[in-house]
């Protein structure tokens, strides 16, 4: 059995040894740091006290205690088979193993997704984008904000995309693009009525959708001309939050906009540039006045 689990069990510890092994659960990097002495006078029992709980989960003493449950740690930070996307910590995980848990299913997520995404489906949306007269993005609720912030890359790479901003002008602006536009989708579950209802009428009109979701096989994917695939590791509906879709959501954006940046890499280094210049300019201009 392991350290934690011991801990945890807390067979056979009488009251002040079951202070000693709760304090340690719950600070157990912090405890990595700590001499006897602090670790005493942290839980308000004694040095021999500590020393008896040690050689109760089968250890000689406190040091032989930090160094086995130092290496318990770094194993179960490595392991990322155990972490549910849906559910990355528990209540008894440390601030460091949250960070741990949570740096894990991105990891995966954008793993997946890097293997998902071909050379082939990018030059065929940078394809599409570049030969389209308007560029629309379509995105809700926790898709929005990448969104938001893939729209504020491509304006400053003279790519003009418009997205709606007030609730209920989604529709009205997908009726307004036409044969030769084209609008990105952004659905992870691929079920979004909202986002099924503007495909809809962009498919009506004739403009090339570009779908961006974990479900292929969607009535959404159905009316797209091309889709960008992300892994599809998490619960569509009962998560804590949306941490392994967003991170892969917002990798495929930022994959896509290098390669738009990269198609016209020249002519995008010097508008940069200007733009650059021009602001500086423009602040200089102001201080002096």
């Amino acid at each position: 059995m392991t350290i934690i689990k011991q801990l945890i069990s807390a067979d056979n510890f009488n009251g002040s040894e079951k202070e000693i092994a709760q304090y340690i659960l719950q600070h157990k990097e912090s405890v990595l740091n700590q001499s006897i002495q602090k670790l005493a006078t942290e839980t308000f029992t004694s040095t021999s006290t500590i020393v008896r709980l040690c050689r109760k989960i089968g250890l000689k003493g406190y040091k032989d205690f930090k160094i086995a449950l130092s290496a318990e740690l770094q194993r179960s930070y490595n392991d990322i088979s155990t972490v549910d996307p849906d559910f990355p910590f528990t209540e008894d995980d440390s601030n460091k193993e949250i960070a741990q848990k949570l740096l894990d299913v991105m990891k995966n997520s954008l793993t997946q997704t890097s293997e998902l995404l071909t050379n082939d489906l990018l030059e065929k949306a940078v394809r599409y984008i570049f030969e389209s007269n308007k560029l629309g993005l379509f995105a809700y609720g926790d898709t929005y904000v990448p969104a938001l912030s893939f729209q504020n890359k491509l304006m400053k790479i003279n790519l003009m995309p418009t997205l709606p901003i007030l609730f209920g002008e989604d529709n009205f602006l997908a009726t307004n693009f036409q044969k030769n536009d084209c609008a990105i989708l952004i659905s992870y579950s691929g079920r979004s009525k909202n986002t099924y209802q503007i495909a809809r009428i962009l498919r009506l009109n004739g403009c090339k959708i570009i779908t961006i979701t974990a479900n292929k096989n969607s009535e959404i994917a159905k009316l797209s001309d091309l889709i960008l695939p992300v892994a599809n590791s998490e619960s569509s509906t009962v998560k804590i939050s949306p941490f392994a879709s967003q991170v892969a959501i917002e990798y495929v954006l930022n994959t896509l906009y290098s390669c738009l940046f990269v198609a016209n890499y020249d002519d995008n280094q010097r508008h940069r540039l200007a733009s650059e210049k021009l602001f500086s300019d423009s602040r200089f201009t102001k201080n002096k006045k």
